[in-house]
């Protein structure tokens, strides 16, 4: 098979289903996560690079950069759709990414994953991704496009945090 990268912008259509998907695979990880309010369609218009695989006319998988600051990135709404998972999708559009962030001169890369979602984190480790202390609430709020604290510390404690120097 072969398989198409797109970049597309925020309100991409095919983008913002994936985003719809990658919620509710994430609300069967942590089902009381919706009573926290968190969608993936929040804070769209942050993202700066978006990259989309496709499999003839579907998008089947998604990652995205978001400046942190200006040495720092946040790699954001990394998704492979069920049927394609295992075939390296994600890593694929990681390192193009990654690739993006360095030439934009951004030094480090941060991400966070589920705690309990095994299979992220080891890939993210594989690409060579540290844990790190959690994030602080500020840098939660600008990646979760929220301000409520009460929910960011609740979402802190269920999280891995992760950085790449780059």
């Amino acid at each position: 098979m072969e398989y198409l990268i797109k970049e597309v912008n925020y309100d991409n259509l095919d983008f913002k289903n994936l985003c719809i998907k990658l919620d509710q695979f994430q609300n069967k990880i942590i089902p009381w996560r919706t009573e926290l309010g968190l969608t993936a369609l929040a804070g769209l218009e942050k993202l700066e690079k978006i990259l989309l695989i496709y499999d003839n006319d579907k998008a089947i998988a998604s990652a995205s950069l978001k400046p942190v600051d200006k040495t720092t990135a946040e790699i954001a709404r990394v998704y492979t759709d069920e049927k394609y998972r295992g075939k390296g999708m994600a890593k694929i559009l990681i390192n193009k990414v990654i690739e993006f962030a360095k030439k934009s001169g951004y030094k480090r890369l941060v991400l966070d994953t589920w705690k309990n979602s095994v299979s992220a984190r080891k890939l993210y480790e594989k690409m060579g991704f540290i844990e790190i202390p959690m994030f602080d609430i500020e840098t939660l709020k600008n990646s979760f496009s929220t301000n409520d604290e009460d929910k960011l510390r609740r979402i802190q404690e269920l999280l891995v945090f992760m950085q790449k120097d780059i």
